[in-house]
């Protein structure tokens, strides 16, 4: 099901960029702050997501220099951009975070363009990072944390090979209503069924 993707990393000191087929994951840059500020405030891709998006570009550069162009400063996460290698055009990011180096675990979250959906990009994506996590950085599990409407993202997930492990009540503040969040898990084990 899925393929091994080609790092271009040594060590995990500088930022991994690699692709798959059709995509190229790159480190994200300030040049990408229109996108992110826009991206960010497509209501099609926030209400998929735990979090809204920034409302002002200050807001917007803040999170994009955090989360995506310094993730080495908390040492926690890492978010690439999503670039379709034929059109060179940036249509999502992905990336992980809350990465818990004693017990060998991060949670993931991506997005992409609606107008990208359907097309099996982010299978794609996620199969090139779910193999860095767990054969470059040696993770035991990987989770994703989904809100409960979203069945596209939890339908992309199982066909990933996650397990879901049940509802996280009330757990997330969406537009000031409190929303369940689905908690699916892949494990180590499991992929290295899958992939061989």
């Amino acid at each position: 099901m899925a393929k091994k993707a080609a790092f271009t990393m040594e060590r995990f000191d500088k930022f991994p960029q690699f692709e798959t087929q059709r995509l190229i994951l790159r480190k994200m840059t300030l040049s990408d702050l229109d996108f992110y500020f826009h991206h960010f405030n497509d209501q099609k891709i926030v209400e998929g997501t735990c979090f809204p998006g920034p409302k002002t570009l200050d807001a917007a550069e803040k999170e994009l220099e955090r989360y995506c162009i310094n993730p080495f400063k908390e040492n926690k996460g890492i978010r690439w951009g999503i670039v379709l290698k034929d059109a060179g055009e940036l249509i999502g990011t992905l990336g992980f975070y809350d990465w818990d180096k004693d017990v060998h675990k991060v949670e993931i979250g991506y997005d992409l363009k609606p107008s990208h959906w359907g097309l099996g990009i982010m299978t794609e994506a996620l199969q090139a990072v779910i193999c860095f996590c767990f054969e470059a950085m040696g993770l035991n599990r990987i989770q994703a944390i989904i809100p409960v409407e979203n069945h596209r993202s939890m339908n992309l997930v199982r066909r990933l090979g996650f397990t879901k492990e049940g509802v996280l009540r009330q757990n997330s503040l969406f537009n000031g209503v409190y929303r369940d969040d689905a908690c699916f898990s892949l494990l180590i084990e499991e992929w290295k069924e899958i992939v061989s």
